[in-house]
């Protein structure tokens, strides 16, 4: 098996994530600190709403349907949950019905109140919280000792952490700029209703959807390897560190969307599979709650373990395909030059 296949160098980069588990378990911490910090205020909105309404009796007994219960919340009470229009529109792409006025994708998205807005802000707190971590971890990939150390985790997090957090921003607006204009504003070039055969708007859609993702990959894989590259350098220099990313995927581009498909699947599926499977607590038993947070612990753990297994193996891939093959020794022969005539 060759050095820097897919499987190797997805395995090298799971054990360099887990040799730096002191930093996974402050990672964890911290996000879980920052989900409780979101969580608590709407579950305070959410119980004042409820406590004095006929929607309490309702949900303690017989519960309505999610979708109703949501719908004559969010009309008696819009200041809980807030317009939730704009993140349906992100799911779908659509910036107005048929015979309005459309308008652009994303529009207003940041000026939203209640849950969705506190949301907004709290993804983008979230994003800045991962890009110091993941400056940290690449400081540690990049070394070759001490990589359990949680102090020099934090100063690589430190150091790195300005140029990582502008790698951050420029990835984040590079993904919103490509969903709005690769995957959102193709959407309006035509009707769905237009189209004779139904088949043909779904194949729009999912090549409007594969176009956005493969641009959204080109810039998480830009970002990712230029991280890798500071690590291993040990210098922040954010224009060396691009311009290494840009070269290193340009030369590699099926290896490095391989790997990058494969970690995003790995990410995705625990989401997936609590989205199907995971348990749900009725608000009696205080057992089934703890089965509740532990299985949504092991679930962020577990991306966190994904993203940082990620950009070990990308500090592998990186590291693997700059080393300089060995010179070649040269030959020996047994031959001696022939003798001068005397």
């Amino acid at each position: 098996m060759k050095r820097d296949s897919l499987l190797v160098l997805a395995m090298r980069g799971a054990v360099s994530a887990l040799t730096t588990w002191k930093a996974l378990l402050l990672a964890l911490v911290a996000n879980l600190l920052l989900a409780y910090a979101f969580a608590h205020p709407v579950n305070v909105a959410l119980r004042s709403a409820l406590d004095r309404s006929p929607w309490g009796a309702r949900l303690s007994g017989a519960s309505p349907p999610l979708w109703r219960f949501h719908g004559e919340l969010a009309r008696a009470r819009p200041d809980v949950l807030g317009d939730l229009s704009a993140w349906d529109e992100i799911a779908t792409g659509d910036g107005g019905e048929r015979g309005t006025a459309r308008h652009e994708p994303l529009a207003g998205f940041l000026r939203q109140t209640g849950a969705a807005g506190a949301a907004v802000g709290f993804a983008i707190l979230s994003a800045a919280l991962a890009a110091v971590f993941a400056g940290g971890f690449a400081g540690r990939f990049g070394s070759e000792k001490e990589r359990a150390s949680l102090a020099a985790f934090g100063a690589d997090a430190a150091r790195f952490a300005p140029a990582s957090l502008v790698l951050g921003t420029l990835s984040l607006v590079g993904i919103a700029a490509a969903y709005r204009w690769v995957y959102g504003a193709t959407g309006t070039l035509y009707e769905p209703e237009d189209l004779r055969y139904e088949w043909e708007a779904v194949a729009l859609v999912l090549a409007r959807l594969l176009a956005f993702l493969l641009v959204a990959a080109f810039l998480r894989m830009l970002v990712l390897y230029a991280r890798a590259g500071m690590g291993r350098s040990g210098r922040a220099n954010l224009a060396g560190a691009l311009g290494v990313s840009l070269g290193f995927v340009a030369r590699r581009p099926a290896r490095a969307l391989a790997l990058e498909i494969l970690f995003g699947a790995l990410g995705v599926l625990p989401l997936a599979a609590w989205a199907f499977f995971g348990p749900v607590w009725d608000g009696r038993e205080a057992g089934a709650l703890a089965l509740v947070v532990l299985g949504q612990t092991a679930v962020v753990f577990w991306r966190i373990l994904t993203r940082a297994a990620y950009l070990g193996a990308a500090a592998a891939f990186l590291a693997r395909a700059t080393e300089e093959p060995a010179a070649p020794a040269p030959a020996v022969t047994s031959e001696s030059e022939p003798a001068a005539a005397t």
